[in-house]
């Protein structure tokens, strides 16, 4: 049996406004360990499905489409930084998503399609973010920390940004990091309400 490691993503067009962010916490936060991603990967992550079996991957883009098809396209815009941390310091460096309930919708219409298929989603709640940086382990959360995300969050401004599709990429991982391929695009539905 052969699987590939897929997740589903909403890719972040134009990454420009999002990398300024990011080379700016890069500049105020050089005594932390952190391994920045790569802004031509910047995503907002739906559902990550691990291994899937290739025999899986047809039935699994039909159902996608089936679900992505029904919600409208919508706007969004970056939201401000945050840090996902549990007890032994901060894990993840990452910049929020402002967004509409379409947004919210679209999570809950992917998590039906696929149920079917025995995939489940993350038991943790849904929390919109394009992930900027992982903090390499043994660091400590310190005032300064949050200091500079306030401050950030006071400077910061966003275009908006258009959601009208999704895609379910390929990850490889290796030692220089990820390499995420496109699998196949979920187009969105372009309708406007009410036509």
């Amino acid at each position: 049996m052969t699987s590939i490691r897929t997740f589903l993503a909403l890719p972040l067009e134009p990454v420009l406004p999002a990398r300024e962010i990011m080379r700016r916490l890069q500049k105020q936060l050089p005594s932390y360990r952190i391994k920045w991603v790569s802004a031509a990967q910047f995503h907002l992550t739906f559902f990550f499905f691990g291994d899937v079996d290739v025999q899986v991957i047809p039935s699994l883009i039909k159902r996608l489409q089936n679900a992505v098809s029904q919600i409208p396209f919508f706007t969004y815009s970056l939201g401000e930084p945050g840090i996902f941390r549990d007890r032994s310091g901060p894990r993840v460096l990452w910049l929020g998503i402002v967004a509409p309930a379409a947004l919210h919708e679209l999570r809950k219409a992917v998590d039906h399609a696929v149920a079917p298929l025995g995939f489940r989603p993350d038991s943790n709640a849904f929390h919109p973010h394009i992930t900027l940086g992982r903090f390499l382990p043994g660091q400590k959360m310190t005032p300064s920390l949050y200091n500079i995300l306030t401050e950030t969050k006071s400077h910061q401004t966003s275009p908006l940004y258009s959601a009208k599709h999704l895609i379910l990429f390929k990850s490889e991982l290796f030692p220089a990091g990820p390499r995420y391929t496109p699998l196949t695009r979920l187009d969105m539905n372009f309708q406007p309400p009410n036509s």
